[in-house]
């Protein structure tokens, strides 16, 4: 948890809500005292990751980038 001072929360808006979207929690001070908080919103889609489908597809097999046989005769 960060604490910032309102001015530069005003003044640094797009830095902070870039970082709060990524899960740290601000807290916005005026004069020394705690005014608010910023934090990120729970979100109910679960966030891709990279290989996230690779227990139900399996490996990738060598030959995927080759042509199909059933459209050589096409070409």
């Amino acid at each position: 948890m960060k604490t910032i001072a309102s001015y530069e929360a005003k003044s640094k808006f797009s830095e902070i809500l870039r970082e709060a979207a990524a899960g740290e929690i601000f807290v916005i001070t005026r004069n020394g005292q705690r005014m608010a908080e910023l934090r990120p919103c729970p979100t109910s889609v679960p966030q891709r990751k990279r290989g996230m489908m690779k227990k139900a597809f399996g490996p990738v097999p060598p030959d995927f980038n080759e042509p199909l046989n059933d459209f050589t005769e096409y070409q």
